[in-house]
């Protein structure tokens, strides 16, 4: 089989959909040895890196960490993933565009919703030959991490269709997604399979069902708890033991933006819940030592919640031009890097106290 690069380069980088003949998996199959040479770069392109990622992987465990996977739902249209496996995908097979796509409703983060436009799955045709496609998908997750986070998991008992030609995710609708079955198969390939479920945004009792059914950890995210008038799930002292607990996730603001940015009122509550005991604006400190940042984090920290996580940002207490990703907007993420002088300078003396105070 010629490899996806090598076609995508003879095709001028194109989209899979515009390579005539070979957007057909079985006619570019047939045609193996016309891309033989580039084929075999590609598979030394990526035995180096697997070679690369082992040696980083077994330091890791040496070192006593576990590496977590995060696995995004969903495929891109112009993958490998889609363009070999046309048939388990909601794409028509002659004019080969989506039927429907992919997205969230209106949320936190967006009155329009979000419109990924990521093609949507075929779970008939997965069910039928036993899910085949999710279980090797994992199965190449676990061999690439320790502990695989699946991206909106919701997703799984009942996901957001939009019609492939809606100019918003407004126009979609909730339907009914594999349920139980597909995590039958997988635990069948992987009894106990080390699976975090991002259970984040519009929720339902179906999504409560899969999750207890799976028990998979779900994730709990601080900021989202701290509406006054409300005893948020997202408030420590509501947290199961088997979930992970963040201070804020590659989504979220900073701690530090979040407080800047934050009403009056869900910023006096937030303070006040975590023990804050500054006076004035002394909670606007940021640095390596902001005592407001601390405060949250501790709260998180003392939680049931089995692993409590936090962002290299939110260590060195550092505000929103650190942050990592605005959902919905599709230009200008994921820019943040860390110098090595930034590393020195957190201050590890206290992450470890916390860690002994609250036994992680």
């Amino acid at each position: 089989m010629p490899s996806y690069q090598s076609l995508k380069g003879a095709h001028g980088q194109r989209a899979w959909w515009e390579w005539g003949e070979y957007a057909q998996y079985s006619y570019a199959a047939a045609h193996r040895e016309e891309f033989a040479e580039e084929t075999a770069f590609w598979e030394f392109v990526q035995f180096v890196f697997f070679s690369q990622w082992e040696e980083i992987k077994s330091f890791a465990k040496e070192e006593g960490v576990s590496i977590i996977g995060d696995m995004p739902i969903y495929v891109a249209r112009d993958s490998c993933d889609l363009w070999s496996n046309l048939p388990l995908f909601l794409i028509d097979a002659k004019t080969l565009s989506p039927q429907k796509v992919a997205g969230v409703p209106p949320d936190y983060f967006s009155e329009d919703g979000q419109l990924w436009g990521n093609p949507l799955y075929d779970w008939d045709a997965m069910k039928a030959d036993g899910y085949r496609w999710w279980v090797d998908r994992i199965g190449m997750a676990f061999r690439c991490y320790d502990i695989v986070r699946i991206d909106h998991f919701r997703a799984f008992a009942s996901y957001w269709s939009v019609p492939a030609e809606a100019k918003t995710a407004k126009e979609g609708e909730w339907v009914e997604g594999p349920g139980h079955a597909l995590f039958e198969a997988i635990a069948a390939a992987y009894p106990d399979p080390a699976i975090l479920a991002e259970d984040l945004g519009v929720f339902g009792e179906d999504v409560v069902e899969l999750l207890e059914f799976t028990d998979f950890p779900g994730m709990r995210v601080i900021q989202f708890g701290f509406d006054p008038d409300s005893n948020s799930t997202h408030l420590p002292h509501n947290y199961p033991q088997n979930c992970i607990a963040y201070a804020g996730t590659h989504d979220n603001n900073t701690l530090l933006g979040w407080l800047w940015e934050a009403t009056p009122a869900q910023r006096q509550f937030a303070l006040d819940y975590c023990g804050f005991e500054g006076k004035g604006d002394s909670w606007s400190a940021g640095g390596y030592q902001s005592a407001s940042c601390r405060k949250i984090l501790e709260a998180v920290w003392r939680s049931p919640a089995s692993i409590a996580i936090a962002s290299l940002q939110d260590l060195c207490g550092f505000g929103s031009d650190a942050r990592m990703n605005v959902p919905g907007v599709p230009e200008h993420n994921w820019l943040y890097r860390a110098a090595e002088e930034t590393l020195d300078h957190i201050d590890s003396a206290y992450y470890t106290k916390i860690n002994r105070l609250f036994s992680r």
